[in-house]
């Protein structure tokens, strides 16, 4: 390496001070616009989303860290218990907001809200992305589009994984 060039690779003129100054201050810059991002309720997918909500209306939900969301945090089998963790501790009564990566996600802790998500046309269809059928073989119940072969997973699944002998094997009470 020549004498002539820095540590940084930046030739050594009477500039290198500047440049180097200006660089600095462009990473700090966007240190300081993925953090703006990283603190918005729900993460930064909820951040970058062009749905606009009105002041003081996001739903509650721990932010994660920047460009992985909540990755790291499910990484054991007790994810169910995690997320009832998280909505307790962030007051989330109803509904909690959070994301993995880019993508935004939408957790309900209350049976009523959960019926009438379940129960509401405006959620009978929606677009699915190619991952989601990929990691679950075009086979899942969630990402199904409505109609026959949706009719049909919803009453396997009542009969069979919803019925009250099922429910009693998962150990779960009546209370939290």
């Amino acid at each position: 390496m020549s004498s002539a060039c820095s540590f940084l690779f930046i030739p050594s003129t009477g500039y290198s001070s500047t440049v180097l100054s200006f660089e600095l201050l462009l990473c700090f810059l966007l240190f300081v616009a993925v953090f703006a991002f990283w603190l918005r309720p729900g993460g930064l997918a909820w951040a970058l989303s062009k749905a606009q909500t009105r002041p003081g209306a996001a739903i509650p939900g721990p932010s994660g860290f920047p460009l992985l969301g909540l990755a790291l945090s499910f990484t054991s089998s007790l994810t169910h218990r995690l997320l009832s963790r998280l909505s307790e501790s962030f007051k989330a009564e109803s509904l909690m907001a959070f994301s993995v990566g880019f993508t935004r996600f939408i957790i309900s802790s209350n049976p009523e809200t959960a019926k009438e998500i379940l129960n509401s046309s405006a959620f009978a269809d929606r677009p699915v992305k190619e991952s989601a059928y990929g990691l679950l073989f075009h086979r899942a119940m969630g990402f199904a589009p409505y109609g026959e072969y949706w009719r049909n997973l919803r009453r396997i699944s009542a009969t069979h994984l919803f019925s009250p002998k099922r429910i009693a094997s998962f150990g779960i009470s009546g209370g939290r």
